[in-house]
Parts: structure tokens; sequence; C-alpha cells
């Protein structure tokens, strides 16, 4: 009969749980204060630079952070903190790009339900692709099409929002961890040299 390590089979030890974790984290900080902070004025030039408004600033930042730690502890490159963080917020403003602009001047389903898949995927892919610069298991195609699906399905909940059929705070609250664990699952501890 074989004992199980639980030492070893924490989440502390998996990359998918911490970041799913971490990610939760973030979409509650996004609800809570990123969502509602009117007094982010002062933001406006951090957030001209991500092409953002500066409400929407601390929600890719939040997020960002989570990506940006984890990619460190996780691929051990210091660098990743703030390219992660760049990376990130570009994606985020990406993603919100792509969905202004799919229905910008048509408010109807098939319209709003391509700007949530599109938006979710692209925000997905372009963190996971900048996660890739530090970690090479992050590169394999399989690991890129299941973080984009991920997204693209998370995102279908600014479709529900918008619709008023879910708070559209569930966004935030599933697409991070969500997006954060398919990130995660492709990352693997780096030994440390002795």
């Amino acid at each position: 009969m074989s004992s199980i390590n639980v030492a070893g089979s924490g989440w502390r030890n998996r990359a998918d749980l911490s970041m799913a974790g971490l990610g939760l984290i973030s979409g509650i900080l996004s609800v809570t204060w990123g969502m509602s902070d009117p007094g982010s004025s002062w933001l406006q030039p951090l957030a001209s630079v991500f092409g953002l408004s500066p409400e929407l600033l601390p929600i890719g930042f939040f997020f960002g952070a989570v990506v940006a730690l984890s990619l460190w502890r996780w691929a051990g490159s210091l660098l990743a903190i703030p390219v992660m963080l760049v990376v990130t917020m570009y994606a985020w403003s990406a993603a919100i790009q792509v969905a202004v602009r799919t229905q910008r001047h048509v408010d109807d389903d098939p319209h709003l339900i391509a700007a949530s898949l599109g938006a979710g995927a692209i925000g997905a892919g372009l963190t996971h692709l900048g996660g890739a610069l530090f970690a090479r298991e992050l590169r394999r195609p399989m690991r890129i099409l299941a973080t984009i699906v991920v997204g693209a399905i998370a995102g279908m909940l600014l479709y529900l929002g918008q619709r008023k059929y879910v708070d559209e705070r569930l966004l935030y609250l599933i697409w991070q961890p969500a997006v954060a664990f398919a990130i995660g699952m492709g990352l693997t501890k780096r030994e440390s040299v002795a």
C-alpha cells in the first residue's frame, strides 16, 4: 500500500489552483473597488496609455498582478512582473475594444454574443501568449487554444450580464479565475538549482 504525499499535493504546489484562487481575489477586487471607484479620474494619464477609461484601469491591473506574480513564481523570471502587467493591461484593453467595436451600432443578440465570445477569447489569448514568453510549456498550441476557449466561454457572461440574465459582476468573478486556471494548467514549477 502506497502513502499519499499530502504536503506535496496542496494548492500552493499547483499553479492552476493557486492562479484560480488569486484570480478569484482579483475578481472580487474588480467588482468591489475596480467597478465602483468614482474618484479614479487621477488615473486618466495612465489609463490613456492603455486605451482605457480610469474606472477600468484597476480591473486590468488586479488581473495583471495575478498573472505577473504567478509567472514570476512559476517561471522564475523577475522580468515577468513588469512585462505581464503591461501585456495583461493591453489584453484587457483589446478585449474591451473588440466588445465595443463588434456591437457599436447594433445591439442585437448576434452582435452581443459575438462581442462577448470575441472579447473573452482575445483577452485570454493575449494574456496567455504574453505568459508564453516566460514559460515554454505555455507555447503548446493546445494550451493556447484551451485558454482561448475558456476565455470565450466565460466571456459569454458579458452577454448574460448585458441582457440582465445574471449580475454583470459575474463576468469578473468567473472570467478572471477561469482564465487564470487555464493558464496555470500549462505551468509546472521550475526546479530550483542548488
